[in-house]
């Protein structure tokens, strides 16, 4: 199966999704409010949606945050890699 490019690029944006989301579920609440740091003010325009706000982890803070945003980078870019030369 060969995909376009543009189904290439959707593919991976889907995968990222994926890891993201099996990441948040992985680590919860507690363990990303302590190894991430969130933007402590919002205005109008940076507002986010339920899901978009779970999702969000922030920048990491502690060893084990730039561990887990480390590993998450990896995946997707192994993931892409992966997409881009063999599809």
């Amino acid at each position: 199966m060969i995909l376009s490019d543009e189904g290439k690029v959707f593919a991976c944006i889907c995968i990222a999704l994926f890891i993201f989301i099996i990441t948040a579920l992985l680590l919860g609440e507690e363990r990303k409010s302590k190894w991430f740091q969130k933007r402590k003010t919002y205005s109008f325009f940076l507002r986010r949606g339920l899901l978009g706000e779970w999702l969000h982890f922030g920048y990491p803070c502690t060893a084990e945050g730039y561990g887990v945003a480390a590993i998450m980078l990896f995946l997707i870019g192994l993931s892409s890699y992966i997409i881009f030369a063999f599809f």
